[in-house]
């Protein structure tokens, strides 16, 4: 058996994928932000939503007819029973997350708008992790969270 704090390859691949997604957040928004200039950002923004509609197609596609590749994802898929109205949320939080960040990075700067993303994400994240996950709020969570918050604030201050 392995010891968690011995990651296997596939965990330090995993690990990556939180700084793609934070890759792929501020690159989103700047580039809507830059294209919102062009065409103005409710078209940008449609054409974002477009791709990434297309994109999840695929991905869903690839997962149902080869699902070797994704078994987690695969298993459960075309089952739609006890949908809610919460399970739109998720969509609706990528709305505000495409629609708001290029609007923010116009406003406040790439560097103010992440940073005050990043500390909504910490706080966020000990909340869900407490009240859904069940996982402790300890004091370094707090703190780094704490830190953060004070990062964005001095940055928006000071910025």
């Amino acid at each position: 058996m392995r010891c968690s704090r011995y990651p296997t390859r596939g965990m330090r691949f995993i690990s990556l994928v939180p700084m793609l997604c934070g890759l792929a957040v501020v690159a989103q928004a700047g580039l809507n932000r830059r294209f919102g200039g062009q065409w103005g950002l409710m078209s940008a923004v449609l054409l974002n939503m477009v791709v990434a509609t297309v994109a999840t197609f695929a991905v869903y596609f690839v997962v149902r007819t080869v699902p070797g590749l994704w078994p987690e994802a695969a298993a459960g898929q075309g089952r739609l029973s006890g949908f809610t109205p919460w399970h739109l949320l998720p969509g609706l939080c990528g709305v505000i997350i495409v629609l708001g960040m290029p609007l923010a990075m116009s406003r406040l700067g790439a560097v103010q708008s992440v940073l005050l993303l990043m500390a909504a994400q910490l706080l966020t994240s000990l909340v869900w992790d407490a009240m859904v996950e069940g996982r402790p709020v300890t004091f370094p969570r707090v703190l780094g969270s704490g830190l953060a918050f004070i990062g964005a604030t001095i940055a928006v201050w000071k910025g």
